[in-house]
């Protein structure tokens, strides 16, 4: 490989690399880089250069498209994703569901269509949702279910205590004056894992459609006041 003298230091360095060798070492060396190769030595850099470069193959441009391709569909799924590990959110829709009730029928989120409707997505011996019950949901429902709002509970599983049974339902039921339909969620967890509910109570406000509009993890914030906002915008009052 030719090489050539600094003219600065005299140290001898690749044609190549004698440019970067001026820049990077001597910064403040007034030397003309124009008068500093020939014709014949600038051509030589130029081909040396080019020769370094790594030369990309069919076959390595074919890969480079594969993974270019997997690396696009992971983003498209991780961003499209509704349901990755938080559970639908407002202005999707909830997804259905078909659970047993507490009184031996089976109801289906879908016959709820047309209506707004409260989904509440409980367990009986959850501390927070017996509060919300009692302290709040009660006075929801007795104020808004006559103004064409429809209210529909699932008793999750594996949260605290024993499984829920029909019984257990049916006497918190009487216990928190919430006296609308009550499911059971499967022993598959289908409600659990289409919402992927991490804690109860979790609550969602739907429109007639079946689009959320309004979810609350925990307890709702500002009790009352939060239910009433949701079903007011729904209503349009």
């Amino acid at each position: 490989m030719a090489q050539k003298k600094c003219p600065v230091c005299g140290v001898s360095v690749k044609l190549e690399n004698l440019e970067r060798h001026l820049r990077n070492q001597h910064p403040r060396a007034d030397v003309d880089l124009e008068t500093a190769f020939t014709e014949e030595e600038r051509r030589e850099a130029t081909q040396a250069k080019t020769a370094a470069r790594p030369t990309i193959t069919a076959k390595g441009k074919q890969w480079i498209a594969i993974v270019s391709v997997a690396v696009a569909a992971v983003l498209i799924l991780v961003i499209w994703n509704p349901f990755g590990g938080v559970g639908p959110g407002v202005g999707q829709v909830a997804p259905n569901f078909t659970v047993a009730t507490s009184t031996g029928a089976t109801i289906s989120l879908s016959d709820y269509r047309n209506s707004p409707v409260v989904l509440d997505l409980m367990d009986v011996d959850c501390g927070a949702c017996q509060s919300e019950a009692l302290d709040v949901l009660q006075f929801v429902y007795l104020n808004y279910s006559v103004r064409g709002v429809r209210f529909l509970s699932v008793s999750l599983i594996d949260w605290t205590g024993g499984a829920d049974t029909p019984a257990t339902i049916e006497q918190f039921k009487a216990d928190h004056g919430t006296n609308w339909v009550y499911g059971m969620d499967t022993t598959a967890r289908t409600v659990r894992n289409a919402y992927q509910v991490q804690s109860t109570p979790t609550t969602f406000i739907l429109d007639a459609n079946g689009v959320i509009t309004a979810k609350a993890v925990g307890r709702a914030p500002n009790g009352y006041a939060w239910y009433a906002a949701a079903l007011d915008a729904l209503l349009g009052s």
